[in-house]
This record gives C-alpha cells, structure tokens and sequence, in this order.
C-alpha cells in the first residue's frame, strides 16, 4: 500500500521533496491557498485549494487521507494543522512550528535552552521602538515578528535614518529589534530527526548572504573548528529533542570571535541545503522525506565540496551551467525580481577552484 504525504505550499522547496520521495513509490497531494501559484508542483500530485469554513474531516478526506502531512515553510496556519493532527501525524508537530513561526517567541525559546543569541528587544509601540533605538549597537535591525524572511519587512536602522523608519511604522505592530553583531562569517547547521528519535547531521555550510537573501553556500564551510561543530549539533540536538521535532531543521548562526551565536531557525528544508541533492549521499529532501515516515535516515556522507549559487530574478540556461561537475537546478517559476527560480551546484575537491567557478557563474547570471 503506497504511503501518502500532504505537503503545505506549493513552491520550490515542495516540489524537491516530492521529486526525493517518488521514486522511492510515496504520492503528494498539494494544500494550497486560494490563487497561490503551483508551477512548482504542477503534475507531482493532486492540488487542493483551502476552503473557507471547511471542516478538518472534509479536508482531511479531499486531500486523500494522507499518512502524513509535512509544510514547505514556516508561515503555516496553526490551528488547522492541529486539527488534521487528530486524523494524521503533522511533521514537526504544530507546536514546533508554532515556535519558529514569530520571531520573537523563537528567541525566547533559545534563551530558554541558554543557547545564545544576539540581544534584542519586543517593539510593539513606539515608547518600545525608542528605546531599542537609544540601547542597541547599530546599526539595529527591525524585523517583523511573522512573515519577515529574505529581507522583506525588515529595515535596517542607523543614526542616520533612525528618524525616517519610526516615521513608516504605525502601531499597534508586532516587531523585534536586533542588536548589530558584528560577526566575522555567517554558517548554518543542518539535521534531520525520525519519529524514532535518530539524528543525522550534515557538516557546517558557509553562507553569503546580498540584500538579505542567501546568495552563495559553500559545503563543507572551511576551517570550522571540531568545537565550533560539537557546539552547534549540541544547540541543534536540544532544540530538537526538546520539541519532540521530526523532519529537517536549519540553524543559522553567525561566528562571532569563534563562538557560534544562533541568528535563526528554519523547521524546513533550506536553501543552504540545497547543495545536498548533489553533494551528499542522501539530499536534505530525501532525509525529510525519510524523517516523516519514519524511515532509517539516510547518509550525509560528502560527495567532496560543493558550491551553490542561487537565482534571484535571474536565470541561466542548460548551456550556461554545462562544465562536467555543474548541475542547474530551474523551479519552473515566471522571472519576478528577487524571486527565486534556481540554484546551481558545482562539484570538486578544491575550495579555490569552486570559489572562482561561482563567481564567474555569478557574474554570469547576473551579467555583472
């Protein structure tokens, strides 16, 4: 009997779980939003458009009966995933989503693990703004507490235009204000946890990041030290046990001094991950697919290092990303500025050399 997964959304990152898991024989179906765009999906199972005031049972029916149903993203509606946990497992569970989902609950979870994390003060007037103003190092940055990602609903405030952003905001809102670290790399963490409690992880990944969004990974990141990994895996295993979490999780960090400072998590698969599907033995897909049903996990041994370069609003075509160890990744989405529509990853066994082949593919498609 073929096993079957509900996925909420419909984007890239969808559509790379349900490529790792058909061909080992699982189906899809596709929760979705009215009007939401399924490019991405299109053709890799059933898609089912929420109704409003539609029971769970209804739901739950339409959508096949999954097995279990697992999200794409973080910014999910709570409440009904906990009600379609009483017919089937949710993967994380509603609670660990509902953890990462506002920024400011995530960080207080952190501090609740006395894993560090960069200071950082609740605005949600404009007395409050103020005094994050006056007591932060800057320059500060102002994210939203929920739906704040790649640089959206996000500013970045200096003695400069201080003045300017209190003038945008209106209040009541919800905001978290970060001091300025002044790290000297940014590099994420990745693991995968079972329903049966196993963890896998796979090695530290640099991260450089262009208006907020990442733009280059390198895997293996270079001269991480043994303590600096056993630190993160240790943050990152008591994040998960604590949360009973089960599917792939990103931990991003900046190094600060040589210590590892968590900036934020991501209960999903990641974009700093994406190198995996190329450059490890089982892809972060594969792994999330493997961790929500309960699978063994699978390897993350390296296939030697890798690079990945993503596309914002740009594009190459096969032609452009064709060296022997290059592979082009398109999502199939229409050109939009900043949105994503690909990535691309480069093998090898040298840094220098990945490091140069993903410039000049980065001059490429940005025709820099």
């Amino acid at each position: 009997m073929s096993v079957r997964i509900t996925m909420v959304g419909s984007g890239q990152l969808a559509q790379m779980m349900a490529l790792a898991g058909i061909p080992i024989g699982y189906e899809f179906s596709f929760l979705v939003a009215p009007g939401e765009d399924t490019r991405c999906v299109d053709n890799l199972g059933q898609i089912v458009v929420l109704e409003d005031n539609e029971s769970p049972q209804s739901l739950f029916a339409r959508l096949g009966e999954p097995d279990v149903i697992t999200v794409e993203k973080e910014h999910v509606d709570i409440e009904l995933l906990t009600n379609l946990n009483k017919f089937c497992p949710v993967h994380p569970n509603p609670n660990a989503l509902e953890k990462f989902k506002n920024r400011r609950d995530e960080k207080l979870f952190l501090q609740s693990l006395n894993i560090p994390i960069a200071p950082f003060y609740s605005v949600h007037d404009e007395g409050q703004l103020k005094n994050a103003i006056a007591t932060l190092d800057k320059p500060i940055f102002l994210k939203s507490e929920e739906e704040g990602y790649d640089g959206y609903n996000q500013y970045k405030i200096t003695d400069d235009n201080a003045e300017e952003v209190r003038n945008k905001l209106s209040f009541p809102s919800q905001w978290v204000a970060e001091s300025f670290i002044p790290f000297q790399r940014e590099i994420s963490f990745l693991a995968a946890r079972s329903k049966s409690g196993d963890i896998v992880f796979y090695p530290p990944v640099e991260n450089a990041h262009h208006n907020g969004t990442l733009i280059t990974s390198l895997a293996p990141a270079p001269n991480v030290s043994e303590e600096q990994v056993s630190t993160g895996q240790t943050y990152l295993k008591n994040i998960v046990n604590t949360l009973d979490y089960v599917g792939l999780i990103c931990m991003e960090c900046f190094v600060c001094d040589g210590k590892i400072l968590v900036n934020e998590i991501a209960p999903r698969v990641h974009n700093s991950g994406h190198w995996s599907a190329k450059g490890a033995l089982t892809s972060q897909f594969e792994n999330h697919i493997r961790a929500v049903t309960d699978l063994p996990l699978g390897s993350t041994k390296l296939i030697g290092i890798s690079g990945m370069l993503n596309l914002l609003g740009v594009t190459l075509s096969a032609e452009q990303a064709s060296a022997e160890s290059t592979f082009l990744t398109l999502y199939g989405k229409t050109v939009r500025p900043r949105r994503k529509l690909g990535h691309v990853t480069i093998n090898g066994d040298d840094y220098n050399d990945i490091k140069s082949q993903l410039e000049s593919l980065r001059k490429l498609a940005y025709q820099e």
